[in-house]
């Protein structure tokens, strides 16, 4: 759940994340929880979905929605959690690491242009020269290496009393979102009647392997797609040695690779897939020139019937799982003949000669 605001226009946002459905994209002349609820549960209960967890940016509104309006848990969204941890922590590394690179410059420029000019300065000289050269080295190293540690320790966090403050007081409802997807998996697992050793198989062996996979293949960040790709190969060597993996058959591993695959899909770390729509409508709001009610609707349906993912499946495939008719195909069902072309006006040449108007 979330809102996107272009000056006083207003949208509310609420999204199935793991199908990446819009159930709800609508205009709205504020954000309290009377106008969420009003508007959502006509919604929901046409589509007859019931939600068992909520994520939202933890404003008061949207917690009031989860826990009163839907009656379930109410998750907290890392991608904001992260987003207020890097907004100033980021910066005053990347600051500091940028001056820490300015002195090495000046410094090895220093000490260059003493080498060149070996006849105006002394070896004493030089040699301070070189020494603050390699001290500058050192500091602009160990600069490096702490904003390398803090991006790769801000996915899985740092001390500024009000940022941290708020971010604890979300580490309960950040768990949540984890909890509730294991939940998810122990449920389904019973539902299916596997036994311990089974189930311990599942759990901490296969679906590591297919998770990771998952993300090396869907992340564009350089750095985090080695991070991820280090885990998948220590999981996938885990998978092949481990004894339980050598007693079942392709067909069996097959058939679990598909619960797994399916499974991974349902967990999200957060709500940045709504935060992508977010940016889509404001590219589309100005570059349109504004949005209306009508463009809106047309926008949302396009959105959940016809953009595909890689796999070819829409939205609304991957949430109910049923074909749908092809969008464009639908709409020309629902045209009908198109009407002929309005016949145009014989066209009058005045006749310059021929004034009327003019006595004779």
């Amino acid at each position: 759940m979330d809102e996107t605001f272009f000056g006083d226009f207003l949208i509310l946002v609420l999204m199935d994340l793991s199908s990446g459905y819009l159930l709800l994209e609508d205009i709205s002349d504020d954000r309290r929880f009377e106008s969420w609820h009003a508007k959502t549960s006509p919604r929901l209960e046409a589509l007859g979905i019931e939600v068992s967890h909520a994520i939202s940016d933890r404003a008061k509104a949207l917690i009031k929605l989860a826990v009163t309006g839907f009656e379930c848990d109410s998750g907290a969204d890392l991608f904001h959690a992260q987003q207020d941890l890097s907004r100033w922590l980021g910066i005053k590394l990347a600051r500091h690491t940028a001056t820490i690179e300015k002195q090495l410059n000046v410094a090895q420029a220093a000490e260059e242009n003493a080498l060149e000019t070996k006849t105006t300065t002394t070896m004493t000289e030089r040699q301070v020269l070189k020494e603050q050269s390699i001290t500058a080295r050192k500091n602009y190293d160990q600069a490096r290496q702490v904003q390398t540690e803090y991006h790769e320790n801000l996915q899985g966090i740092s001390d500024h009393k009000d940022v941290m403050k708020k971010f604890r007081n979300q580490l309960q409802p950040l768990a949540v979102s984890v909890n509730f997807w294991w939940h998810w998996v122990n449920e389904t697992l019973q539902g299916l009647a596997v036994h311990k050793g089974m189930e311990d198989w599942l759990t901490t062996t296969l679906l590591p392997v297919v998770y990771w996979h998952r993300h090396l293949h869907h992340t564009q960040n350089r750095q985090s797609r080695e991070k991820y790709r280090k885990a998948w190969t220590h999981a996938s060597h885990t998978l092949e040695v481990h004894p339980f993996s050598a007693t079942l058959s392709d067909s069996e591993i097959q058939r679990w690779l598909s619960w797994a695959e399916w499974m991974v899909r349902q967990f999200h770390r957060s709500s940045s897939a709504v935060e992508g729509r977010n940016g889509s409508l404001s590219q589309l709001y100005h570059n349109g020139r504004g949005l209306t009610p009508q463009r809106l609707s047309a926008l949302t349906v396009i959105h959940n019937y016809g953009l595909q993912h890689e796999d070819g499946t829409t939205a609304a495939r991957r949430l109910f799982g049923t074909e749908h008719p092809k969008l464009f195909s639908w709409v020309l069902e629902q045209m009908g003949e198109l009407p002929l072309a309005r016949r145009s006006r014989k066209r009058a040449i005045p006749n310059p000669l021929k004034l009327l108007n003019v006595p004779a």
